[in-house]
Order: C-alpha cells, then structure tokens, then sequence
C-alpha cells in the first residue's frame, strides 16, 4: 500500500496538482449551485447523463458512445433550454455569494423589528390583509413589476396606512431594505405550486411565488384568517407575532457578512470543498492517473550538424531511426512527435574518415515521462566527402 502510495505522489506533476485545483473549484462551485431545491432537478439530470456516458464507456457500448459524441451539443442545448430558470437562479445565486460580493447590508435593529412585528400583528387582528418582502442575497429586479419608489422611514401608522383597505397600493408588496420602506405596491411572480397554497389567497400565491424564485423573506398577512405566514425558500410557514420576531432577526442577521462566516453556513462550505477535492482526486485517479506502462515505436528523422560548408555526407546514409519508447498512456497523449529528433554532431568529423556517431546519445526532446527502451540503429557510421 505504501509503495503503491509513493508511486502515485511521485507521479504527480504540477500540472496534474493545478488540473486537480481546476477540476476542485469547478466541482465546489457546482455543489454550490445545486444545495437548494430550485436545481437540483438539473442536477439529478446532470448526474444521470454523466453516470450513463461512464457506465456506456466501461461496458465498450459503442452505440451509446457513439449517440454522446455526436450528440452531446444537442443534449447540451436540450437542457439549456428545459432548465433555463434553474440555470438562471443558480448563476444569480452564485454571484450572490458572499466571496463574490462587495457586501451586504447590517441587520435591521430590533426597534425596527420591533416596528414591523407590531404592525404585522395589528394587521392580522384586524384581518387587513398585507404583504412584504426582505430582500436576501440574491437580486429581485427582474422578479418584481410595478411599484412606486417611497424610501421613507419604517414606522407603524405609515406601514398601517399603506395597507388599508382605502389606500391605493394596498394590494401590492411593500420592499422593505435597510430599515427603511423603498417601494410599495410591488407585484410579485405567482407560483404554480397549487398544492402548497391550496386554501390560501393571491397574497400567499405570490409570495410563495417570490421565494421559489430567490431568497427573499415575504411576510404575508391573511385578510381571510388573521394569520401570519412566512415563504422563504419555496416554503409557506405560519408563525405567531413572537415567532415572526424570531425569525425577523435570525434572516436579516444571516445577511451581514460576518454572520455568513460563522455556524453552520462555514461548515458546509469547509464540508463542501473537501468533498470537491475528494472528488476531484477521485475523477483524477480513475481518468488521468495510468498504471499501466505502455510501449510504442515511433519513427525519428536523423539530422546532420555542423558539417562543412563543402563537404557532404557520402552515402548510403541513415535517413531514420526506430525508436521504442515506454511510460504510461497518459505521457504518449501528450507527447509531440514532431519535436523528437536524432541529431548527430559532425563538427569534429574528418575528411574521408569513417566514424562511429551513438544515436541513443543524440536523441533529444523526449519527454521526462518516457524512456527510451531501444533504439535502431543503434550506430551510425558516417563518412564525409568533399563536394
């Protein structure tokens, strides 16, 4: 295990140490992508093609092989197409994260929450309905129509004002961002999920609408029930005011950078890239790593050098060598036949003197990786003339 262990590290380049860095960050930023519900449906299809192409490869199905080579721009297409929102949402939620932005605002403090939960329960007792909406991390422009710009203040008549029942805007969100109310009378996305928001109104629909497609926080009062409901994620929950306070202060403190860094967020990133660097150590060893050692003939071109201007090389002369090589598959994949030459020096060659040149001597340009196991001929014997 310990000589197996040795062979390996002592294979390993710097170039295969950066294709395996590579290879870690595009499998963190994947795993990343595909935590949430909204694509992991890509995922599990992403997951299956690769494991078929895999299966097809191991099992020599050419048939199968044959469809992914020619068809793999197609299946490329076909799932650009079919999965075009999850694609979107997973880009927007990977250039939201906190290592890729500028920075976030601070928790809202708890007189505003205060502010807001006291609202939201007068709301509910009078059965008023309303609705509003904490932006994450993720951006909400193009989910959102409509509006009217306010930027104004939190405060309770205000908050209390804009959802009577008289007012205009009543029946749109308000965005509430950085303590203060920047828009009102917002119209949200409506979600087809009908089973979540069965017995519920538009209010609900929306804002399970909204939360399917980023990471907002929508407060939804029923003007129907008098309840209070939460959607956050794709999922409808109904708290109480106390409840509603705690999970005010648990979102909007998620949303400050030191706060991303600590508790469980830290740790499944840290479990994350681990699991990408396993994995990419893995695809590695069973793609790019070879044991196996292979051995090939190729033909080599021989050159004269340094000869004088008025002699020449009286024939019959060696014009080419065989040359047996032997390394792994992986060295033969990138090695540049073209570059390997046999280069015989004939500076200190005399005039109708035959001499004996070693062609494995004046073989140059292989590769570290491999190794010269024969070569034929062997010598050459060179005799010059004047022209």
């Amino acid at each position: 295990m310990q000589s197996h262990l040795n062979e390996l590290i002592d294979q390993v380049r710097l170039a295969d140490a950066l294709d395996i860095g590579i290879v870690t960050l595009l499998i963190y930023i994947g795993l990343f992508w595909l935590r949430h519900r909204s694509t992991q449906s890509l995922g599990v299809v992403i997951a299956l093609i690769a494991a078929v192409y895999v299966l097809a490869g191991w099992l020599e199905m050419y048939l199968t092989t044959m469809i992914f080579q020619y068809g793999i721009i197609a299946v490329i297409f076909s799932i650009i197409v079919i999965f075009q929102q999850d694609i979107r949402h997973g880009v927007e939620r990977l250039v939201s994260s906190r290592w890729l932005r500028q920075g976030k605002h601070d928790a809202s403090d708890s007189g505003t929450i205060d502010t807001i939960v006291e609202s939201v329960a007068e709301l509910a007792r009078d059965q008023i309905g309303a609705l509003m909406v904490f932006p994450g991390r993720e951006p909400l422009t193009r989910h959102m129509r409509g509006g009217v710009l306010v930027d104004a203040e939190i405060s309770e008549p205000l908050l209390l004002s804009i959802f009577h029942p008289q007012s205009p805007g009543h029946d749109g969100a308000v965005l509430i961002e950085d303590s203060r109310i920047r828009q009102l009378s917002l119209h949200l996305p409506l979600s087809s999920n009908l089973a979540k928001v069965q017995g519920s109104g538009t209010r609900h629909t929306a804002a399970l609408g909204l939360s399917e497609c980023c990471d907002a926080l929508v407060v939804v009062v029923s003007e129907e029930r008098g309840t209070i409901t939460t959607a956050h994620r794709g999922e409808l929950t109904e708290v109480d005011p106390a409840g509603l306070a705690q999970r005010l202060e648990q979102f909007l403190g998620s949303q400050t950078v030191t706060n991303d860094l600590r508790g469980e967020t830290g740790w499944d990133r840290w479990f994350m890239g681990v699991a990408a660097l396993s994995l990419a150590i893995l695809l590695w060893i069973l793609f790019a790593y070879q044991t196996a050692t292979l051995q090939r003939t190729i033909i080599v071109p021989i050159e004269y050098r340094n000869l004088a201007a008025d002699w020449v090389v009286a024939e019959p002369r060696s014009s080419y060598a065989e040359v047996t090589l032997v390394g792994s598959d992986k060295a033969f994949k990138i090695l540049d036949v073209s570059a390997i030459t046999v280069s015989l020096e004939l500076e200190d060659v005399q005039l109708g003197v035959p001499k004996r040149l070693s062609t494995e001597q004046a073989l140059a340009n292989v590769p570290s990786e491999l190794s010269v196991n024969e070569i034929v001929p062997r010598w050459v014997d060179v005799i010059v003339r004047q022209k």
